[in-house]
C-alpha cells in the first residue's frame, strides 16, 4: 500500500514553489526553515520524486513538481473553501481573527478597536498584519482587510464595505523647507527630494503627492514602513505624502501647504463572502466600522480644520 500523505504536506511544497526559499516560506507559514525543509523531504520521499531543485536564485520546481502543481493548487483551493465554509457558520464570538491594515491605521484606529472589543469579548484573539502588502483574503492570509484603494475591489468572492475617506497631504520638516524652499501648488515638485514607497506602480504615480508632477524630483528614501517615512521626513530628508491624521500628530513635521485641503482616497473593509456571517468576523468588522464612523472628520481632514471646505 502506498504511503499516506496529507494536504498539510502539500501546502509546504506550494509555499516554497511560490517564495523560492525555505526561509521565506517559513515566515509565511509561521514555522522555522528547518521544519519546511523536513516536510518537503518527507513529501518527496512519500511521492518518490524530487519536487524542488536548488538554483543560484533559490528553489525552483522540477518537472515532477510542475506536473503536480495545478493539482496541488486545486487541493489548496478546496481546503481553503472548506475552512471558510466551516468558519462562516461559527456562532461563537471567540477564536482567531486576522486583521490587516497599514501601520498608521493600525496604530490610530484598529488597536483601540481591539482594546474595546476585548472588554466585551475576551475570547477573541486578533492577529495584526501591518503594512501595505495586500494579503490574499481568498487564501486566508487575512480574514479582514482595511485597505486604502482608489477603486472598489472587483473580485466577486469578496464582500466590500466603504468605511469612509482618508485625507492625504504633503509634509516636510521646517528645516527642509527653509533650506529648499516651499514648492508652489500646481507647479510640480521638481528640484525637491521625495520620500515614498517601494514598488509603487508607474501607472498610479500621478495620483500620489497630491497629483503634483514629479518631473525633476529625486526619490531620496523609499520605505514601506510609514513610521520610517515619517522619521525620515522629520530628519529633513525630503517631502512625503502621508495620511493627515497620521502626519498632523508629529510636531517635527509640518504640512507643506497648510491651507490646502487634503486629497481624499476611499478606505474599504474587506472580507470573504464565506466568512461574513461568522460571529467573530461580524463583531470585529462592526467595531472597526463604528470607529471609522466616529472618527470620520479626523480621517478626512486630520487634526486641523480645513479652510478650503
Amino acid at each position: 500500500m502506498a504511503n499516506k500523505w496529507l494536504w498539510d504536506d502539500v501546502r509546504f511544497f506550494l509555499a516554497v514553489s511560490r517564495e523560492g526559499s525555505f526561509s521565506a516560506a517559513a515566515r509565511g507559514l509561521g514555522v522555522d526553515h528547518v521544519t519546511v525543509a523536513r516536510r518537503i523531504t518527507l513529501l518527496e520521499e512519500q511521492l518518490g520524486a524530487k519536487l524542488l531543485s536548488r538554483t543560484p536564485e533559490g528553489f525552483a520546481t522540477t518537472q515532477a513538481g510542475q506536473t503536480i502543481l495545478s493539482q496541488c493548487e486545486a487541493m489548496e483551493a478546496a481546503a481553503l473553501n472548506l475552512e471558510r465554509l466551516v468558519a462562516g457558520q461559527d456562532s461563537r464570538a471567540a477564536g482567531l481573527v486576522r486583521v490587516t491594515a497599514t501601520d498608521a491605521l493600525t496604530y490610530r484606529f484598529v488597536i483601540p478597536c481591539i482594546a474595546a472589543i476585548h472588554k466585551t469579548h475576551p475570547g477573541l484573539q486578533i492577529d495584526l498584519l501591518t503594512g501595505i502588502r495586500v494579503m490574499d483574503i481568498g487564501r486566508r492570509e487575512a480574514d479582514l482587510a482595511v485597505r486604502v484603494m482608489f477603486n472598489r475591489p472587483t473580485d466577486s468572492s469578496l464582500v466590500c464595505r466603504k468605511l469612509g475617506d482618508i485625507g492625504f497631504t504633503l509634509y516636510a520638516s521646517r528645516a527642509y523647507l527653509a533650506e529648499h524652499g516651499t514648492p508652489k501648488r500646481g507647479h510640480g515638485l521638481g528640484g525637491h527630494d521625495l520620500i515614498t514607497f517601494m514598488g509603487a506602480p508607474v501607472s498610479l504615480r500621478s495620483r500620489f503627492f497630491m497629483g503634483e508632477s514629479l518631473e525633476g524630483a529625486r526619490v531620496l528614501v523609499r520605505s514601506n514602513d510609514q513610521v520610517a517615512q515619517l522619521r525620515a521626513t522629520a530628519n529633513s530628508l525630503g517631502i512625503v505624502e502621508l495620511a493627515s491624521f497620521f502626519g498632523d500628530r508629529d510636531s517635527e513635521v509640518t504640512r507643506v501647504w497648510p491651507d490646502e485641503a487634503p486629497t481624499l482616497r476611499p478606505v474599504w473593509l474587506i472580507t470573504h463572502q464565506d466568512l461574513r456571517r461568522a460571529t467573530r468576523i461580524r463583531v470585529v468588522s462592526s467595531a472597526i466600522a463604528e470607529a471609522f464612523q466616529r472618527e470620520a472628520r479626523v480621517l478626512r481632514y486630520g487634526q486641523r480644520r480645513s479652510t478650503s471646505r
